[in-house]
């Protein structure tokens, strides 16, 4: 198998951007061309880059460029990472919440779901009549592949960091310490909807969002890319209702609508 060379970067990273709207600099070459030999060579699906790239254009199903791009994006996540994000949602349902016809929250790029559960754990915890109301949370990405991970709810015991809320995970999910796995509790998986869905694509949504994550999502992104997926998501969100980031990203320099409360924290006008 040849090593990937400059013009095929180029054209394997073009087709990244063209499904995505990520746009991989050129110091990424040898990390693209690591992951992809999952796919390329010697007894692997495809003899060279060249026949992988040709496959991928001509994917009609659309199985092999979900492959392609589960392989070439960044999956970590565990359970109530970034802690201080939580009481935020904790604070809003007990608040405006309450009076509220109907609830949304969306944990955008939520990758293997974990941090979806983790709201919806929260949600359970906070509002003791959650079965009688409407309220759902959605987790959304755009590999296929760790939304079936998601949808299982069956995760290793290293996906727990210590936290506030190790109490919630305790009450929550099943423990197996022989297997070193946990099982989401199907009482949290109900209020919970996985879907695939590419940020730059336009958006289904029938009911506006009280709270949206998008947590170390936007990193990913050029600035043109970054202000497009904002107003997109500005134009979901309630009156009032809450943006998240993660922790160590700013908006500075990003032209959106949001008003910004504090680190990480945006909100829309009312």
């Amino acid at each position: 198998m040849s090593a990937l060379s400059p013009s095929m970067f180029t054209r394997l990273s073009g087709l990244f951007y063209e499904i995505t709207g990520i746009r991989l600099k050129e110091y990424k070459r040898y990390l693209l061309e690591y992951r992809l030999m999952r796919l390329v060579g010697p007894d692997r699906r495809f003899s060279s880059f060249e026949e992988l790239y040709e496959a991928l254009r001509e994917d009609h199903t659309g199985e092999l460029r979900g492959l392609f791009v589960h392989l070439l994006t960044t999956n970590y996540t565990y359970f109530f990472r970034e802690s201080l994000h939580f009481p935020v949602v904790r604070e809003y349902l007990q608040g405006r919440g309450r009076e509220e016809p109907y609830v949304r929250i969306w944990s955008a790029g939520c990758a293997t779901g974990e941090e979806t559960y983790s709201i919806a754990m929260v949600v359970r915890d906070a509002l003791p009549d959650v079965d009688a109301r409407d309220l759902k949370i959605l987790g959304t990405d755009i590999s296929p592949e760790v939304l079936y991970v998601a949808h299982a709810g069956v995760y290793p015991l290293r996906k727990i960091q210590s936290s506030p809320y190790d109490h919630l995970l305790a009450r929550y999910c099943r423990f197996d310490e022989r297997e070193g796995i946990l099982e989401v509790k199907d009482e949290v998986k109900r209020l919970v909807t996985f879907r695939r869905l590419n940020l730059m694509d336009p958006y289904p949504f029938r009911r506006m969002f009280d709270v949206v994550f998008l947590r170390n999502v936007l990193i990913y992104f050029d600035l043109p890319e970054k202000e497009r997926i904002l107003s997109k998501v500005y134009d979901v969100v309630k009156p009032e209702g809450y943006l998240i980031l993660g922790l160590s990203e700013s908006l500075v320099g990003v032209r959106h609508r949001f008003l910004h409360l504090k680190a990480s924290i945006y909100t829309k006008r009312g």
